[in-house]
């Protein structure tokens, strides 16, 4: 009997001793999620969402702290410079990616400062366009387009963001001329949609406005219809094969973190985000879950990088 309890506890001390340091620690203290946007927008409410359930997993404080501006630049340079422990971890979006594209002199290099964890929701946008324009679909739009070259405008809520690209992409994959107009947000491109002041808008945060008949969806970007548009259709759908665009939300960690620490992250970050609770209010607010492991977050990185840089490239768009 003791020496089957021995040998028990000699293979139990074996597992223990075979587990990285960093691992069996880990989380010794507070995680802050760094959040490259302000208080109440989209990114915000899913870092608190996901704070909330892993406080309640790992039995220690999840702290959000929002860091906006610079186009993500400041959140990102702040966990680009902290301790790669798995303590700080940066929620951003789609610009991470883009950024070296398009500033000339960032203050970290995002191939070795970061490591990719795991991407947490995405959000599709919805074409909608001035309730006044005489056309009820795709169609109708691209017949539009073509027999007036030049006179459709689309706004965005600035240069080479998704809902910029998703309007380029459109134009080149539609064979296009169309007038983009940049905007610092969203609330004052709707305005103009709605005055006919802009034709058009490839936006995700139209829904109230759509709702309310100020704004009509032609077609949603995600390869299938969403929950809260279900009568509008893709732009698959509509005969524009291959588009498909979202935006997209990912966690990061400091460059040199642990690789166990990041997997278990990624796990755990994606029981969060999948759990039912969350899964029903990311829906309410327009937002698809996510999760998945740093390898998958990876590849998709790679897949978004090189479609939108070409798209950037095509634009004529440098570093600035």
């Amino acid at each position: 009997m003791f020496r089957a309890v021995a040998t028990l506890l000699a293979a139990a001390l074996s597992l223990l001793a075979s587990i990285p340091a960093g691992a069996q620690a880990w989380p010794s203290k507070p995680v802050r999620i760094v959040v490259a946007y302000p208080p109440g927008g989209a990114t915000d409410l899913q870092a608190r969402l996901v704070a909330a359930k892993l406080t309640e997993r790992w039995g220690v404080s999840v702290i959000v702290e929002n860091k906006p501006g610079g186009n993500t630049v400041i959140a990102t340079d702040a966990v680009a410079k902290a301790a790669p422990d798995g303590h700080t971890v940066l929620l951003t979006a789609m610009p991470i990616a883009l950024n070296p594209m398009l500033i000339a002199k960032l203050p970290y290099n995002t191939a070795t400062d970061l490591v990719p964890v795991t991407l947490l929701a995405t959000i599709p946008n919805v074409l909608v366009v001035y309730p006044g324009l005489p056309v009820n679909s795709l169609g109708d739009l691209i017949k539009l387009a073509r027999a007036e070259p030049g006179t459709i405008s689309f706004a965005s809520t600035g240069q080479a963001t998704s809902t910029h690209l998703s309007g380029e992409l459109f134009a080149k994959m539609a064979g296009l001329k169309l007038n983009h107009v940049s905007y610092k947000g969203s609330a004052p491109a709707h305005l103009d949609l709605i005055s006919g002041r802009v034709a058009m808008m490839f936006d995700n945060g139209a829904l109230q406005q759509i709702k309310a008949g100020k704004l009509r969806a032609l077609a949603v970007t995600s390869a299938k219809r969403v929950p809260w548009l279900p009568d509008t259709p893709t732009m698959m759908e509509q005969g524009l094969a291959g588009y498909e665009t979202v935006a997209w939300y990912g966690v990061f960690a400091p460059g040199g973190t642990p690789a166990e620490i990041v997997r278990k992250l990624a796990d755990d970050i994606t029981w969060a985000v999948r759990s039912p609770d969350t899964v029903e209010k990311l829906t309410a607010a327009g937002a698809i879950a996510g999760g998945g492991t740093p390898e998958e977050f990876r590849k998709f990185l790679s897949s978004e990088t090189e479609r939108w840089g070409q798209i950037i490239r095509d634009l004529g768009m440098k570093p600035e």
